[in-house]
């Protein structure tokens, strides 16, 4: 999904930069009107990015793998009962004690419990091997010679980049799900052997995440749906139909591409090392789905089996935080939408604020 989100991003800027009118040279804007559109905007970036990265990164990755119903173990409270006194029927029973929900239940319990065992900046575990891998895939997108406008092109290029580096992306859920560990980030890096294991199941999300967006895309594109002229006086009316015709493959992309995280998720979290230890409860077995590899298994558990072992209560659990996270991103799109259009319009030509084109000149 963030290829997607990468390649709207880039797209949208490069229309903006291409269409948006330009100031006669005696009507320029201010430098602190544009400081102060520069930082709204880091501002606003920043929030949104804490927010997508703690919510709907570290703990939707932890539900994806917390075990619903962990091994409940009897705590005796009363020190003074003796074990080997016979067992009367005439005794009342003791009151049962209900179990424990599941840490990521709840969004604040989930950063509740992090911040407990990882520290106040647990909410951002992950972060330096989440950068790594983001960059590293923006630099591969970048190298290999295929055009954004190309839709069925970057099909390709997103699933292929997807694979080379299922590894880092890997290591960023193994960082996620454990207890803190003295290693560095680059240290906890499997080997060739291990990230081939996890290939097919970055495969499966990329490839089908990608198709998701880029088929339409490219449907659209063969329709004339992005047949925008520059320099024609309908600005923000090709803006608004391209903003509609994206709209319809990112949501569709994002529908899809939640069931193949989870896959993903819980193969890599499969083949977690058995020296590391789980933050949050977590069958290691996956109910007996999993053979070890020093007994002749494969060591990981299949794509089917990965999400067939996903409980009904996981999944709701799972897609509660996917949402909640989607509302607080609405929240704050629409108060930065509000702020920074207010501010670009206010920095807008006078001509222009009423039609988005410059008015022409009267003759005569």
């Amino acid at each position: 999904m963030s290829a997607v989100t990468a390649h709207l991003m880039r797209r949208s800027v490069e229309l903006a930069s291409d269409h948006l009118p330009s100031k006669p040279e005696d009507e320029q804007t201010p430098g602190g009107l544009v400081a102060l559109f520069i930082f709204s905007a880091l501002v606003f970036a920043l929030i949104g990015g804490a927010i997508e990265y703690t919510y709907g990164g570290v703990v939707a990755t932890l539900a994806a793998v917390e075990d619903s119903n962990p091994d409940i173990y009897v705590r005796i409270d009363n020190d003074n009962d003796d074990l080997t006194k016979p067992y009367d029927p005439n005794d009342p029973e003791p009151a049962a004690v209900p179990p424990p929900k599941p840490i990521t239940s709840k969004l604040r319990t989930t950063v509740k419990h992090l911040r407990a065992r990882a520290g106040f900046w647990s909410r951002f575990r992950g972060l330096s091997m989440f950068m790594t891998w983001t960059m590293a895939r923006g630099f591969l997108s970048a190298i290999i010679p295929v055009p954004s406008s190309s839709f069925i092109g970057q099909f390709f290029v997103q699933s292929l980049v997807g694979i080379l580096l299922s590894g880092l992306q890997m290591t960023w859920v193994w960082i996620v799900i454990t207890e803190p560990s003295p290693k560095r980030f680059y240290q906890r890096i499997p080997s060739y052997r291990t990230w081939i294991k996890v290939a097919p199941a970055a495969l499966l999300e990329d490839a089908l995440t990608a198709a998701a967006f880029f088929l339409p895309m490219a449907v659209a594109q063969f329709a004339g749906a992005f047949n925008i002229t520059p320099g024609k006086d309908n600005t923000l009316a090709d803006m608004c139909r391209w903003l509609a015709v994206t709209t319809v493959p990112a949501i569709l992309a994002f529908l899809v591409t939640v069931p193949a995280r989870v896959i993903f998720v819980r193969v890599a979290a499969s083949m977690l090392p058995e020296d590391q230890e789980t933050i949050v409860p977590f069958d290691r077995s996956f109910g007996g789905k999993v053979q070890p590899a020093i007994v002749g298994g494969s060591g990981k558990i299949g794509l089917l089996d990965a999400w067939k072992t996903f409980d009904w209560a996981s999944r709701v659990r799972f897609v509660k935080v996917i949402l909640k996270t989607f509302a607080m991103e609405m929240a704050v799109g629409a108060l930065a939408a509000l702020v920074l259009g207010g501010q670009l319009f206010y920095m807008m030509p006078k001509g222009t604020q009423g039609n988005g084109s410059p008015e022409k000149p009267v003759i005569g």
